[in-house]
């Protein structure tokens, strides 16, 4: 069943490439329309959709690898889409400066971690994920809290909350992200 061929009709490229196009679309109009933005959302998107093709192409052979690839990329643009909102709301604050590391960091630090989190998400019973989830949720609870007091800077309210759920729906994607440029042999052998 891994080794199953992709054909085109299946390879999802172009429902994935216009779901980056959507969300692209929307994230640029939060908290207000910036059509420089949509643009450039607009490219990344179309980019993102080529890499799918490219994928495709190399890795049509193999069913598993080639999904996995493909949910990898589209996981990452989806952080980059969804983060874009909070970095506008807070673009003069120092939130921004420290809603910027934190996702710098939770895009880092995943992927030294990405056989760990695999086991965690393979059996999350028997293995260090919870040290990890430990560490990672009181810093989203605390970077949350933080965020919530300064509410006040934001000229739009409304926008902030959308931001937020956005926001954190990015620092998710980028966590588990990684696991999925693991090979299905080596998880394989994760799992024994």
């Amino acid at each position: 069943m891994a080794k199953e061929v992709v054909s085109f009709k299946k390879s999802r490229i172009v429902q994935t490439t216009f779901l980056l196009l959507l969300m692209g679309f929307l994230c640029s109009f939060v908290p207000e329309e910036n059509w420089i933005l949509l643009g450039f959302n607009v490219v990344l998107s179309l980019t993102i959709g080529f890499v799918f093709f490219l994928l495709w192409r190399y890795n049509r052979q193999n069913s598993k690898r080639y999904f996995s690839l493909l949910s990898y990329f589209m996981l990452v643009a989806l952080s980059v889409f969804f983060s874009i909102p909070l970095f506008r709301v807070f673009a003069d604050s120092f939130i921004f400066w420290i809603a910027l590391f934190f996702l710098i960091a939770m895009a880092a630090i995943p992927y030294f971690i990405s056989e760990r989190i695999a086991r965690g998400v393979q059996n999350p019973t028997k293995s260090a994920l919870g040290r990890v989830y430990m560490i990672t949720v009181p810093l989203i609870i605390g970077f949350g809290t933080i965020l919530f007091l300064n509410a006040n800077l934001s000229a739009n309210p409304d926008a902030f909350t959308i931001s937020i759920f956005l926001f954190f729906g990015a620092v998710f994607f980028l966590f588990i992200a990684p696991i999925l440029l693991i090979t299905p042999e080596r998880m394989n052998e994760l799992n024994k």
